[in-house]
């Protein structure tokens, strides 16, 4: 099943814990580097994709690690950039209505 179809508590509690680390590494490196936004997003992906490649490595091996985890590097590739694209880019709004109002002018 697809990580996004799961929505259990475990599930959901590591992805809260883990957005709200990325997005205070995230802040914290805009800050203290006056890099442009852009520039630290690619670093964070760089981050995720050298993270995923330790992590690989360490379970290549059939007696690694016992949970049994084998890494597919296409597949394991292709959903982490479906993860991305997916979050990254803005829900489609049928209904102006819908829209929430960011202020006034």
């Amino acid at each position: 099943m697809p990580l996004e179809l799961i929505h259990d508590e475990n599930t959901e509690a590591a992805r809260a814990a883990l957005r709200q680390v990325v997005m205070t590494a995230f802040c914290n490196a805009l800050h203290d580097s006056q890099l442009a936004p852009m520039t630290v997003m690619r670093l964070a992906a760089e981050a995720i994709g050298s993270i995923y490649r330790e992590v690989s490595d360490a379970h290549r091996h059939e007696d690694a690690c016992p949970c049994g985890w084998r890494p597919s590097p296409e597949q394991d590739i292709d959903t982490l950039q479906s993860a991305l694209a997916r979050l990254a880019r803005p829900a489609p709004i049928a209904d102006l209505r819908l829209v929430e109002v960011a202020g006034r002018a």
